[in-house]
């Protein structure tokens, strides 16, 4: 009784912690971070999606990209703007949507954080000064109030989660290692995959380190990632199909791909406590957490166990992959499509933050480590963008420009090469051989119904993207191809059509297996004899 009492306690603390770290965030208006117009102008369309349609929304978004039916949600994940689209579905409000989103996910990180370190530690000390820690993480708070980096935010939440569920596994708990793995494994790539692909890659190097337990489970890893295969296919599908049968910027190698290893940090930046101006990212391991992490291992023999030994190993490599020290540029293009090497300090703040409070079993007073978490809540106030005094403007057209993406990666390649018809080019179907009258009856990106009174060949006002389907009133389909400067044309009879992103085929049986999946996942995890 008295355990689940300091257990309630704790996540008092880790609620009142994440309130005081986001109070400025709350308290002023939206300050113009490094992403942060990319993800207002997704949310506004995503919402204008689930508008007409709250269960599938189209992954083709209107206004931006000249409002020629732009593809972000065929190649970016959609759950960190879809759980904003729906609060902002609900208060008509994108801005204030993103800041509960933003507080939210730093709640349930500083819990999956807590659950983790105590599963490790068994100690409550440890646990509610590793999640504090995790929350105040300068790197944490830096995606929030300078990068406003909203997918890789997400990833606090679920990492912890994934090597819950490993641990749980290996300790026996067969449904917390379902529930725990499968649900961080799908929320994380669906929030970032590029960054999932490389802590996959840890994942695996761990299991090959514990290889006899990795064997004798091998049949719950093996049913675990059927599940998330199954729940992930209609956003990871349709993204593969893209690659294989179209040209894209973002696969593009000099587009995602630029100098990676020249935006490596140097490893001074981890003691470099000058937070500078407001818009520059904080590198720094804060004074209270550096001091721990030394003292920890400076006592390591004391708290010595095989799982910390792991953690001491990855957080190192983290660091170091982090920097510029790591060879990136030596290895293959495909493996640099992460960008930016210091994002792997998300990794790092994972590992640092279960090992540092590890010297908290030490403490004699029984306040000290309240103590520690009230410093820790001052210093995490050196990390909030305290200079920045550009503030958010709905009505800011560039909104939408920016939305595209810095490089604009998902617009087709022949658009690109032929942007200066892209960007003259007017919101008319064009009829490209004969003097043939078309009218359009309904034109709200991606669809779009008209009447065609003369054959002819026309181009649509649409990017093209594998997944629109043209019809006829009667249900016939109509064959739709990719012309010289990357928008939809077809030869067609007179007639009235309607042409709508519908996805493909393969999408859309991967939309029922997910739902199936999702199903059977549910009764999986609920039917007690089928877990042994």
């Amino acid at each position: 009784m008295l355990k689940k009492h300091l257990k309630n306690k704790d996540i008092f603390i880790i609620l009142v912690a994440a309130t005081i770290m986001l109070l400025v965030f709350f308290l002023r208006g939206y300050t113009v971070g490094h992403d942060s117009k990319f993800h207002i102008g997704n949310i506004i369309e995503l919402t204008n999606q689930l508008k007409n349609n709250i269960f599938f929304p189209s992954r083709v978004y209107g206004t931006m990209a000249n409002n020629f039916g732009y593809g972000t949600g065929i190649f970016y994940p959609m759950l960190p703007h879809l759980f904003a689209a729906y609060i902002n579905l609900c208060i008509n409000n994108p801005l204030i949507s993103i800041k509960i989103v933003y507080y939210i996910s730093l709640v349930l990180s500083g819990i999956t954080m807590y659950k983790l370190s105590l599963r490790i530690s068994k100690n409550n000390k440890v646990a509610l000064l590793s999640s504090i820690m995790y929350m105040a993480f300068p790197y944490h708070l830096s995606n929030i109030y300078v990068r406003d980096a909203l997918a890789e935010n997400y990833l606090f939440v679920f990492l912890p989660m994934i090597l819950s569920g490993i641990y749980e596994l290996f300790k026996g708990d067969k449904r917390k290692f379902y529930l725990l793995f499968t649900i961080g494994y799908i929320g994380g790539v669906l929030s970032h995959l590029t960054m999932m692909i490389y802590f996959t890659i840890f994942v695996l190097i761990f299991l090959a380190m514990r290889f006899k337990d990795t064997i004798k489970n091998i049949k719950y890893f093996i049913v675990a990632s059927v599940f998330i295969l199954l729940i992930i296919s209609p956003f990871v599908v349709p993204m593969i199909e893209n690659k294989v049968l179209g040209e894209y910027r973002v696969f593009q190698d000099s587009v995602m791909v630029q100098g990676t290893w020249g935006n490596g940090i140097t490893p001074y930046k981890y003691l470099n406590y000058d937070a500078g101006s407001g818009d520059k990212i904080k590198y720094y391991i804060d004074i209270v957490c550096l001091v721990l992490l030394v003292l920890s291992m400076a006592n390591y023999s004391k708290y010595r166990n095989k799982i910390y030994d792991y953690i001491i190993m990855f957080g190192a490599m983290s660091l170091i992959m982090a920097t510029i020290i790591f060879p990136w540029d030596y290895l293959p293009i495909s493996l640099r499509m992460f960008q930016y090497p210091w994002r792997f300090e998300t990794f790092a703040a994972l590992f640092i933050c279960l090992l540092a409070p590890l010297y908290a079993q030490s403490f004699k007073s029984q306040n000290t480590h309240y103590i520690l978490i009230i410093l820790m809540l001052c210093f995490s106030y050196s990390t909030t963008n305290w200079n920045n005094y550009t503030f958010i403007e709905l009505e800011d057209e560039s909104i939408y420009e920016v939305a595209m993406g810095w490089q604009q990666e998902y617009l087709p390649v022949k658009v690109y090469e032929n942007i200066d018809y892209y960007n003259n080019r007017n919101h008319d179907i064009i009829v490209k051989d004969k003097k043939a009258k078309v009218e359009v009856n309904i034109d709200e990106v991606p669809r779009m119904d008209f009447t065609l009174f003369d054959d002819a060949k026309i181009e649509f006002p649409r990017l093209y993207y594998y997944g629109y389907t043209l019809k006829d009133v009667n249900g016939n389909k109509y064959e739709i191809y990719e012309n010289e400067n990357g928008f939809i044309e077809a030869d067609l009879k007179a007639g009235i059509y309607s042409l709508d992103y519908t996805g493909t085929t393969l999408d859309n049986i991967c939309k029922c297996l997910s739902i199936l999946g999702l199903i059977c996942f549910s009764v999986f995890v609920l039917k007690k004899e089928v877990i042994k």
